[in-house]
């Protein structure tokens, strides 16, 4: 019985060393290399990242729009901005609470505004732990949660020395190296070059970078939102760095961070800077109540962007100081990218293209004449489909037997609603296709818009209508559903100037640019081409009078256009009850009405109403006249090329005209007579800025920081 009991307890006994035994092998020879990581990993210092250098942003003569600076910044470790230490690794309350009034002391910043920043770096993180948990499946710590956070950023030399004797008392605050971006301060450059800011749930789920630890994106740096900082941001950015010591002082860890690359663009800095200060001086004297406005350049024959000019602009370097003032000027929009976010009906710089599908589809050609007796069709439309008005005798045009090139020089409607109505819509819009209309242009910029190319199949989808000649009468004259961008408009005039069709580059190196021709005759392209160089040149043209420019080498060709609007809404008033129900009513500036209702609703969250019948327009731009007289606008459009002439002083239609531009005024009016003297600025500005020879790389100097 003894025995028994002895061999019972010696067997326990082995069994358990055997188990220790077992353990200590998996501890210190399987798993050895595994826990010897995880004592070192207690072992080490938090990393320190070392951010990268941005890639600079550059014109084509190598003149540098954006670039990164050295600085410093104040970062403070991670559990102290989330407040997750345990209780006895937390420093003492007061100590913390110190440490921020003397960091907003030292930053001359408010308490409320470095606190608003820590809740954005600690939300951010959260967010993008709760992304990486749901990835993996489990609960995950992130490096991140691990690491100093920059709140004060932009520190020169000397504030980075004092603030390093300031804050010595604070072990989780660091002094570390970093970069700001600074931008040229010139308005023209604002909406081009775009802005940084934080990456949203979008961005981080899609990074295609999301296994390199370095190359990732952290949901707590900047990253390009905006223009060319956007289009260009996977070669703009560049890869951190990262430097690790252990408790003895070993650096453990010395990964050099990898620098961006340079962007090149095609745009010419002197040239936007000239064009942007052209519109600024001359649209209070051609149109007093026009908002804003847009100019586009580009070289023909590669269509690369030789300027692209939205005005009013703003100085991308106090964007964020002025963003609520910016915001609230719902008149001239600064923040509206004009030159390819805002879509207006092109008017008459379309019906050259009209006349081409014509020609193309071969219900006319260059030689067809159409009576225009001023109207359509007198005894079925006689308030509908005529032709315009002269604003100097107010009496309608009647051109008479007119062929295609009379009808362009004219800009005759009624010849224009015969062709529309003979192509028909759909073959119409083929040829709206053709020339790039609802389609982006290739610039790669975010805020681009397609604009509309109104086939039958869109009118079914978007307006439950079925495409009429009705429909095809009005695009024939631009009017109706089509839309276009200002730079549509200005690579439509590329095409009218070359035969070419292709999309723009807004960036050098770009992939190559396919071309292709329009399938129309060199007869019908020399039609076109005579009709817009009698538009100016001709004394009976239409843009004579305003628009005639001739330097003995070039002339300016081109079409102007009038597209039919109307005011627009620029702030609304709501009404609403306070918390006691008391009826009150407050103005918001917006440009629609669910932007009122949501920005109302962010400065009012405990207010009361309802924004389908509370919200009402207060006012619009431009403002109505006395007597009524302007219930109608219109948008003034001025599309052209300079056309290379021969020793006669004819234009040259075998050489290729270099430059092709289009520029848009809004609520301008009469596009002859407010564009029509804007364009012949443009063209002397383009030569004294390019040179006799319109060659965009000419006068290229050294490249220069602002």
């Amino acid at each position: 019985m003894f025995e028994r009991r002895l061999r019972i307890i010696l067997v326990a006994l082995s069994v358990a060393i055997a188990i220790i035994v077992i353990r200590l092998l998996d501890l210190q020879v399987v798993h050895a290399a595994y826990y010897r990581q995880r004592a070192e990993r207690v072992l080490l210092k938090p990393p320190r990242v070392i951010p990268f250098v941005r890639g600079r942003i550059l014109d084509r003569t190598g003149r540098i729009l954006a670039g990164d600076e050295p600085c410093w910044q104040l970062s403070v470790d991670y559990p102290i901005l989330a407040g997750e230490l345990s209780p006895e690794d937390s420093p003492a309350p007061k100590l913390i609470e110190s440490m921020w009034y003397d960091l907003a002391q030292f930053s001359a910043e408010s308490l409320e505004e470095l606190d608003s920043r820590r809740t954005d770096i600690v939300n951010r993180i959260q967010r993008w732990r709760r992304a990486v948990t749901n990835a993996h499946g489990y609960d995950v710590s992130i490096r991140e949660e691990r690491m100093p956070h920059g709140i004060i950023t932009g520190l020169d030399d000397q504030a980075q020395i004092a603030a390093r004797q300031k804050f010595a008392g604070y072990d989780w605050v660091v002094v570390e190296n970093s970069a700001r971006r600074t931008c040229d301060s010139h308005p023209s450059l604002g909406h081009l070059l775009g802005q940084l800011g934080a990456p949203n749930p979008d961005d981080l789920r899609n990074d295609p970078n999301a296994d390199d630890m370095l190359s990732r994106l952290l949901p707590t740096e900047r990253i390009g939102i905006s223009g060319v900082e956007r289009a260009s941001e996977e070669q703009l950015r560049g890869r951190r760095g990262l430097f690790q010591r252990n408790r003895r002082g070993e650096v453990v860890q010395n990964i050099l961070p990898s620098s961006g690359e340079d962007t090149t663009l095609t745009v010419r800095f002197d040239l936007q800077k000239a064009l942007y200060e052209l519109l600024d001086e001359m649209l209070p004297a051609v149109a007093p109540d026009s908002p804003g406005g847009s100019i586009v350049v580009l070289d023909v024959a590669t269509r690369e962007v030789l300027a692209l000019v939205s005005y009013p602009g703003y100085d991308a370097n106090t964007f964020r100081r002025q963003y609520n003032e910016l915001r609230d000027d719902t008149i001239g929009t600064p923040l509206r990218f004009r030159a390819v976010a805002n879509c207006y009906e092109p008017g008459s710089i379309v019906k050259p293209l009209t006349c081409l599908a014509g020609m193309g589809t071969g219900v006319i050609d260059a030689h067809t004449t159409i009576h225009c007796d001023g109207y359509y069709d007198r005894q079925r439309y006689l308030n509908s489909y005529r032709c315009w008005k002269s604003s100097a005798t107010g009496q309608r045009k009647a051109h008479g037997d007119i062929p295609v090139a009379d009808a362009i020089a004219h800009s005759c409607n009624v010849f224009m609603y015969h062709v529309g109505d003979r192509v028909g819509p759909d073959r119409l819009c083929n040829y709206f296709k053709m020339a790039g209309f609802g389609a982006r242009t290739g610039t790669g910029l975010r805020e681009e818009r397609e604009g509309i190319n109104p086939t039958p199949s869109w009118l079914m989808d978007n307006r439950n209508q079925s495409a009429t000649r009705g429909h095809a009468r009005n695009f024939a004259i631009g009017q109706g559903e089509l839309v276009l961008t200002p730079l549509q408009a200005a690579n439509m005039m590329a095409l009218y100037a070359s035969g070419e069709i292709r999309n723009v580059s807004l960036r050098r190196g770009s992939p190559d640019n396919v071309t292709w021709n329009m399938p129309v005759s060199a007869t019908a392209w020399h039609s076109i081409r005579e009709g817009l160089f009698r538009v100016t040149n001709d004394p009976s043209g239409t843009a004579h009078a305003t628009a005639y420019w001739n330097n003995g080498r070039y002339a300016l060709c081109g079409k102007t256009g009038s597209a039919t609007t109307r005011p627009t809404p620029t702030h609304y008033r709501i009404s609403y009850e306070d918390a006691s129900g008391a009826p009150l009513s407050e103005v918001v500036p917006a440009k629609v009405k669910r932007h009122a209702a949501e920005l109302f609703r962010a400065r009012f969250p405990n207010a009361r109403f309802d924004p389908a019948k509370d919200v009402s327009v207060e006012s619009r731009w431009p403002p109505p006249k006395p007597d009524g007289s302007d219930e109608h606008h219109s948008h003034a459009w001025f599309a052209g090329y300079l056309q290379p002439l021969d020793s006669t002083g004819r234009p040259d239609y075998q050489a290729l005209p270099p430059i092709a531009f289009a520029v848009l005024i809004e609520f301008g009016g009469s596009g002859g007579h407010t564009t029509g003297p804007v364009a012949k600025e443009i063209s002397r500005v383009i030569v004294e800025v390019l040179g006799n020879d319109l060659d965009p790389d000419s006068h290229v100097g050294v490249g220069t920081l602002w």
